[in-house]
């Protein structure tokens, strides 16, 4: 079975009708389920969009994103042990500026060795031996 790991961007992008990428991610995700691709939900990543919904839209979005995500998403836990790798990932390259939801990303793309969907690559781009996926691919 094919399969990703998601970051926050899309999923934001996807639930904000009004996101400048709301419809590529529209036909990203229903490109995924056409292939029946695995989308794989960091926990950290699910808190942000949440968030970043609640902030900046409203708490009735953030809580139907919720229900979607917890019901229809897999999402991946993150175990104590895991905190040890983000620890050495956020430390791995000096002035580094990723946040612990990225590094959750790349750890866990690096775990079930597949790619990331993202809008922004910035955080990402120091990782080299990192795989991406955009809309149109697969």
């Amino acid at each position: 079975m094919k399969q990703l790991v998601i970051d926050a961007g899309p999923l934001i992008a996807l639930f904000y009708a009004k996101d400048p990428q709301h419809a590529e991610c529209v036909a990203g995700f229903e490109q995924l389920n056409a292939s029946k691709t695995l989308v794989l939900t960091p926990i950290p990543v699910v808190f942000e969009v949440y968030k970043w919904l609640l902030q900046r839209v409203s708490l009735n979005l953030a809580q139907q994103t919720l229900e979607v995500m917890v019901t229809q998403r897999y999402t991946v836990p993150i175990q104590k042990e895991d905190l040890s790798d983000l620890q050495t990932l956020s430390k791995s390259l000096l002035g580094w500026r990723g946040s612990l939801e990225d590094a959750a990303v790349i750890t866990i793309a690096f775990r079930y060795r597949c790619p990331v969907w993202t809008i922004n690559y910035r955080d990402f781009s120091p990782f080299r031996a990192l795989q991406f996926w955009v809309p149109g691919s697969f």
